[in-house]
């Protein structure tokens, strides 16, 4: 029984991956020890499973009837050691986690507590420049910003994330407060970029209760919001970032809201995770570790004031150069 299961998991991961050897490498088993299991699951069955070519396996339909069922198998047996037991004593195994470079910085005070309580789950996060494919790459979880639009992935909202207009003090005292969105564009502006392909994001704002996206000359991008961010601390511009990477600077008076009356909408923040691991135990203490933390990052700041306040304390405090 034993190997019949172990057969199947592997069959599943290959036909995820669509490679033997991603799916070995994923599973940490010799590539011939994965052919040589579907081999004999091929043989019990009397059925071909797969449609191999040099560069992609597909299965056959019969492949594709079996993997369903596979699914179904695989995840009531995780269900089931899930359920036993308490999760401190039951999460364990390895996470491949994938996480926006800027949520990660955010976290990394948390992590410390989370390996302390769940010391049996190993945690392999990355950053990576372009969103990877989940099931493809052997993703666990991922976080995701925004609406999603992948159907075959499970999610939950574990936050939001609240975009700022913001400006150093000194860039305000010297080239004025920005009254309106459209004064914007008098005043030198600095964007986040695209990962995927260097395309500058439009600032956006709601006005009249709509979420509109605003556009304004694009004289410099950055794909690093950790850049983007001491662009501004250094008094280059008006940008646009997370709040809870702003506040601290708000706090300390380096860094100021502008336009705060028509703050976008929050954008959520997901965990998704690829369907045959929905029901594993690390994954789910994971999330909720995850949405404990960035609830903790996200400490609600003040109220934001009238322009008329800010601009008072800003001509009390500020002194052009």
């Amino acid at each position: 029984m034993e190997r019949m299961l172990q057969a199947m998991e592997v069959f599943a991961r290959i036909v995820e991956c669509e490679n033997f050897t991603r799916a070995s490498n994923l599973l940490g088993i010799p590539k011939a020890s994965a052919s040589l299991l579907i081999q004999q699951l091929e043989l019990h069955l009397q059925v071909k499973l797969l449609h191999r070519t040099t560069r992609q396996v597909r299965p056959t339909a019969a492949g594709m009837t079996f993997y369903e069922h596979c699914l179904k198998i695989l995840l009531d047996i995780t269900d089931l050691k899930s359920k036993v037991g308490s999760a401190a004593e039951q999460a364990s195994g390895r996470l491949r986690v994938e996480l926006p470079g800027d949520i990660a910085r955010q976290l990394m005070p948390h992590i410390a507590r989370f390996r302390l309580q769940y010391p049996n789950v190993s945690l392999q996060i990355s950053t990576p420049r372009h969103s990877s494919n989940l099931i493809r790459d052997g993703i666990d979880c991922a976080v995701r910003l925004g609406e999603l639009e992948d159907s075959y992935h499970f999610s939950r909202q574990v936050g939001t994330y609240q975009l700022i207009t913001v400006a150093s003090r000194l860039y305000v005292s010297r080239h004025g407060y920005p009254d309106t969105v459209q004064s914007l564009s008098a005043h030198r502006t600095a964007h986040a970029s695209h990962q995927g392909d260097g395309r500058p994001w439009e600032f956006g704002f709601a006005l009249d209760g709509r979420s509109t996206r605003y556009p304004l000359p694009e004289s410099i991008a950055f794909d690093d919001v950790d850049l983007l961010l001491q662009y501004g601390l250094q008094n280059g511009g008006v940008i646009q970032v997370w709040d809870t990477v702003a506040t601290p600077y708000i706090a300390s008076g380096r860094l100021t809201e502008v336009l705060a009356h028509c703050r976008p909408q929050a954008r959520p923040i997901h965990a998704v995770y690829a369907c045959r691991t929905r029901e594993s135990m690390a994954l789910r203490v994971f999330v909720d570790w995850l949405s404990s933390a960035l609830e903790g990052c996200q400490t609600p700041g003040p109220l934001p004031r009238s322009e008329d306040e800010r601009r008072t304390e800003l001509d009390a405090t500020c002194t052009p150069a």
